[in-house]
């Protein structure tokens, strides 16, 4: 099992020691989810729920968490985990509401499939409705401005820009696969050197949820991966045989971490973008692909989907709309040219 992994199932089966046993029958039996971070979070959401009934609920007050049975479960009333949601609406934002609700429901859901509970309260409670935001990303040619700083150095400050060189091939690399894909930052930095075919600009990375998807990239992109790699193999004295070596590292040869890339792109856009340096992250590096994407593929929305890795259209529709209403507002800047 990758370290990662059995990082997650310690932290999981310390909370299931935690909990009553039908946490840990849901778990591990509810196939849907493979995912450990997923796992994780149910986990954590659940525990709140029963804090929650054992410190709010008189009926359940003289029990801990660990005593709480499953038909215990059953019989909370739907007002209570509507309290229990308006509670947590107080101290967190709506997404964390939602997430925690769609934890419970599938845990309910689990039992009432399996004929160990007889409903499923968490249908008849109240929904959480999430106010669509505003796509934030980067035009082409911002896009462009980015990465000639990021391959040329261009705009940073002499002392940094006197030691560019050692982080340029790795930085620029790294900018355009994220740009040309879309991948997620951790999808990207999972990758090792072998997982890459220069030959067909492919590589093989483990999506989030656990499958494996061959992804494609640009000859520049090849390119540049070209370069970076042939001087990580020269550096480490790497073989053939020995590709399986992170695809990024930092300069002592271990993995990088999703942090050190979310400073270098802040380190990047503040001198490049300012204006744009309290709202660009890595994720938004995957934002800008998107529209540049739906844009190029002529709005193949289906297309977008599937190289975006989303389980639901309603995720890949928000770039359509983002989408749609640039062209509007590209309609009176024509109109104020004339």
């Amino acid at each position: 099992m990758p370290a990662s992994k059995m990082n997650y199932s310690d932290k999981i089966n310390e909370l299931l020691a935690q909990l009553p046993d039908f946490v840990s029958d849901f778990i591990y039996n509810f196939g849907r989810v493979e995912n450990y971070a997923t796992k994780l979070e149910y986990c954590r959401d659940i525990k709140t729920y029963l804090e929650f009934i054992t410190n709010f609920l008189p009926k359940y007050c003289d029990k801990s968490i660990k005593e709480i049975t499953l038909k215990d479960l059953g019989e909370i009333e739907v007002l209570d985990i509507n309290r229990f949601l308006t509670t947590l609406a107080g101290n967190h934002k709506e997404t964390t509401v939602k997430r925690k609700r769609a934890s419970l429901s599938s845990m309910y859901g689990f039992f009432v499939a399996t004929g160990k509970l007889s409903r499923n309260p968490i249908a008849a409670t109240k929904t959480i409705k999430i106010p669509e935001k505003d796509v934030i990303y980067l035009t082409n040619d911002e896009q462009r401005i980015l990465l000639d700083t990021v391959r040329h150095g261009t705009h940073l400050h002499d002392s940094v820009a006197k030691v560019h060189y050692i982080y340029a091939d790795r930085d620029s690399a790294m900018f355009i696969l994220l740009l040309d894909t879309g991948l997620r930052v951790s999808e990207m930095l999972d990758t090792d050197i072998i997982d890459y075919n220069l030959e067909d600009c492919s590589v093989v990375v483990t999506r989030k949820g656990g499958d494996t998807q061959v992804i494609y990239y640009s000859d520049e992109c090849r390119d540049y991966l070209d370069i970076y790699f042939s001087s990580q193999k020269a550096k480490y004295g790497l073989s053939n045989s020995s590709l399986k070596f992170p695809a990024f590292t930092t300069t002592t040869g271990n993995r990088l971490g999703v942090r050190a890339v979310e400073m270098l792109v802040k380190k990047y856009v503040s001198v490049c973008l300012p204006e744009k340096t309290r709202i660009i992250s890595p994720h938004k590096l995957r934002s800008s692909f998107a529209m540049s994407f739906y844009a190029a593929s002529d709005n193949n929305i289906l297309l977008l989907k599937k190289k975006m890795n989303h389980k639901s259209i309603q995720t890949t529709n928000i770039y359509a709309k983002a989408s749609d209403t640039a062209m509007k507002d590209s309609r009176s800047l024509l109109q104020g040219l004339r």
